[in-house]
């Protein structure tokens, strides 16, 4: 092989699906060269919008404070997130392509992050 050329790691993916071996969530994340910062940083994103639905319902979202749903919803997020996709992936609930899809997002979002930080260093 032409060192110059790169495996087509999807095909390999795929090749590696047909022969049994199913992928996990862990080797996506490393394929896609993830930190779980990456993972904690795309769902924050995700709960700052949630968060911004309560605007008209304050009352709503000082419950959701107060009771503790929102820390617990927040407490190892990242951790959770990750042992759920894997456990769709399991059981059949989700397949790689979609867990792709989702890391696609997640790269969308470090990408919108580190261009912010270079526009405004020190943040």
């Amino acid at each position: 092989m032409n060192a110059a050329v790169k495996p087509n790691v999807a095909l390999d993916t795929c090749e590696a699906h047909r022969y049994g071996k199913r992928v996990t969530v862990q080797e996506l994340l490393e394929e896609y060269g993830f930190e779980i910062d990456d993972i904690r940083w795309y769902l924050a994103v995700l709960t700052a919008d949630r968060m911004f639905t309560y605007r008209d319902r304050p009352e709503e979202l000082a419950r959701l404070v107060w009771s503790g749903a929102l820390e617990k919803d927040l407490y190892n997020m990242e951790e959770r997130f990750l042992e759920q996709l894997q456990s769709d992936l399991d059981r059949n609930q989700t397949d790689e392509a979609h867990v792709r899809q989702i890391l696609a997002e997640v790269a969308q979002q470090k990408a919108k992050r580190r261009r912010a930080r270079f526009a405004h260093p020190g943040r």
